[in-house]
C-alpha cells in the first residue's frame, strides 16, 4: 500500500517500533514533579513518556517503547509558572540501560553517564561542543554593539577565529566508529552548524503535557497493528468499524483535559480517516466529539461533512465513471465503457514500484484462476509514469487480463476515484455500478463467494 502507509507516518516511525529502552537517573537541589521524554525533530517532536519523580532525592525512572533509534529529549521541570524546562539530549536504541546523574540548575553542564556508554560519548561530545558555541554566541553579540572603525573589534575578530578553529577540532575528535548513531547526529549537528542553523528549539513551554502517556507508543502503534493483522489474517471476521470506534475513544478520551493537545490529534485523525477513506470512523468523530465542552467546533463538523460529501460520491450501486486510459498498444480506452463486463469484474490499481503489489500478485493470479471461469473479468490499471517498466511488469501477469495505463498517476482515475494507495481494489457489476472499493484483498474474495 505505497501511499496509504504515508497516512499514519507520524505514528510508525522506523523499525524498531515496541522496543523497550530503561532510563533512570537522580537529579540534585531540584524538586520537579515530572520528567518527560520527548522525540526530538520534524514529525517526532512529541511526548512519548513520563515519569514521577520519586522524592525527596530526586530519582525516577522510565520503561518505555521507542519508536526509533535515534536523539530524544528529556525534560525535566516543566516551566508550568515555575522555572524554565530543561532539557539533556539522549541518543536511544532498543535494550538501552542509561542512569544519568544531574545538577540544578545545571543540568546539562553538571550531567554524568553512570550506564550508556554510546550515551557518555555524545554527552562529552555536546557539553564540549557547548562550551565553545555559548562564547561563540556571546562575541558575536558584542561584535554587533561594536561600531566597525573601533580598535577593540579587532579583538573580537580574532577570538571568533579562534574559537571557530577549536570547535573544528571538537568536531574532528568526535569520529568513533563504535558509536554509529552518536556519529550521525554529530554529522548533523555539523551541517546545521555550518548553515548557522539554531541547534536547541522549545517544546511545549509552559504547557502541561502529564497526560501524554497517550502517545507511549501503543496505542497508535496499535492501530497500526492491529490494521495490519486484520489485512494478513486467514479470518478477517473482525468488525473494522468497531475497531476504528474502540480505537478513536482509547485516544481521546484522556485527553479532552489538555485541549491544544486533542485539538491537534482530532485534526490528525480526521486527515488519516479522510486518506484511509473511512466515513464511518469520521462518522463517530463527528457525532461523539463535536457537540459539547472542549470539543465542540461547528466548523470541524462542517469539515467533515464536506469530506464525508466528497468520499460517499462514489458509493455501493452507483455508476463508474468513465476515463480516458492507455493500452499497452498505445491505443485510447474508456474504461469501463469499452471494457467488456460479466456478473462481476474486478479493477485492480497498482504500480510498479509497490513493494505491496508485487507481495500481492501471487493472490490476485490465484483468485483469477479459481474464477475465471465463473467469467471474472480483471483489469489491472497501472498509475506510475514509466511506461516502459509497466510494459516490462505485465509480462507477469495472466494474458487474459485487460492492461491499462494512467498518465495521469495519482492525479487521474485514482483520484476519480477517491483512492489514496496502492493495491486497491474495485469490484462491479455487469452494468458497471460499484459492488465494493476496497484496499483489503480479502474482503473482495468474500464479496466473490457471494456472487460464484
Amino acid at each position: 500500500m505505497k501511499q496509504l502507509v504515508l497516512a499514519f507516518a507520524f505514528f510508525c516511525y522506523g523499525n524498531t517500533l515496541g522496543q523497550i529502552v530503561r532510563i533512570s537517573g537522580t537529579i540534585h537541589g531540584l524538586n520537579p514533579r515530572y520528567v518527560v521524554l520527548m522525540g526530538y525533530y520534524g514529525v517526532e517532536e512529541f511526548p512519548i513518556d513520563s515519569a514521577y519523580v520519586q522524592m525527596p532525592n530526586g530519582s525516577f525512572q522510565l520503561s518505555t517503547a521507542i519508536p526509533y533509534i535515534g536523539l530524544y529529549k528529556l525534560l525535566i521541570e516543566k516551566g508550568q509558572n515555575r522555572s524554565p524546562d530543561k532539557y539533556i539530549d539522549l541518543i536511544l536504541k532498543p535494550s538501552d540501560d542509561i542512569y544519568i546523574e544531574t545538577h540544578y540548575p545545571y543540568i546539562t553542564d553538571s550531567l554524568s553517564i553512570i550506564k550508556g556508554e554510546e550515551q557518555q560519548y555524545f554527552a562529552r561530545f555536546t557539553k564540549q561542543y557547548n562550551q565553545v558555541q555559548y562564547k561563540i554566541f556571546l562575541l558575536e553579540d558584542v561584535f554587533k554593539k561594536y561600531p566597525s572603525n573601533d580598535p577593540f573589534v579587532s579583538e573580537i575578530t580574532k577570538n571568533l577565529s579562534r574559537l571557530q578553529s577549536e570547535k573544528k577540532n571538537v568536531f574532528q575528535r568526535y569520529r568513533d566508529a563504535r558509536f554509529p548513531i552518536a556519529n550521525r547526529y554529530i554529522s548533523m549537528l555539523r551541517q546545521w552548524d555550518a548553515r548557522g542553523s539554531d541547534f536547541s528549539k522549545g517544546f511545549y513551554q509552559g504547557i502541561d503535557i502529564s497526560d501524554t502517556l497517550w502517545v507511549r507508543n501503543l496505542l497508535l502503534h496499535q492501530k497500526i497493528g492491529q490494521y495490519y493483522n486484520y489485512l494478513i489474517s486467514e479470518n478477517s471476521a473482525q468488525d473494522f468499524k468497531n475497531l476504528n470506534k474502540t480505537f478513536i475513544d482509547q485516544v481521546l478520551d484522556p485527553l479532552k483535559s489538555n485541549e491544544l493537545l486533542w485539538k491537534n490529534i482530532f485534526q490528525y485523525l480526521v486527515n488519516a480517516y479522510k486518506t484511509m477513506n473511512y466515513p464511518d470512523a469520521l462518522e463517530y468523530l463527528k457525532e461523539k466529539y463535536l457537540t459539547d465542552g472542549v470539543c465542540a467546533n461547528p466548523s470541524q463538523s462542517l469539515d467533515i461533512d464536506q469530506i464525508l460529501q466528497s468520499i460517499n460520491a462514489l458509493k455501493e450501486g452507483s455508476n463508474l465513471p468513465d476515463a480516458a486510459l492507455k493500452a499497452p498498444d498505445g491505443s485510447d480506452q474508456i474504461f469501463p465503457k469499452d471494457i467488456a463486463s460479466s456478473k462481476a469484474n474486478l479493477l485492480i490499481l497498482w504500480s510498479s514500484g509497490c513493494s505491496h503489489c508485487r507481495e500481492s500478485k501471487p493472490f490476485w493470479i490465484d483468485l483469477y484462476n479459481r474464477y475465471k471461469y465463473n467469467g471474472l473479468t480483471i483489469t489491472a490499471l497501472h498509475l506510475e509514469s514509466d511506461v516502459g517498466l509497466w510494459k516490462e511488469n505485465i509480462k507477469t501477469l495472466p494474458s487474459g487480463w485487460i492492461h491499462l495505463h494512467d498518465s495521469n498517476g495519482w492525479n487521474g482515475y485514482a483520484s476519480v476515484l477517491k483512492i489514496f494507495g496502492t493495491p486497491a481494489y474495485v469490484l462491479y457489476d455487469i452494468d458497471k455500478r460499484l459492488i465494493l472499493k476496497t484496499y483489503d484483498f480479502k474482503e473482495v474474495e468474500e464479496k466473490l463467494k457471494r456472487f460464484f
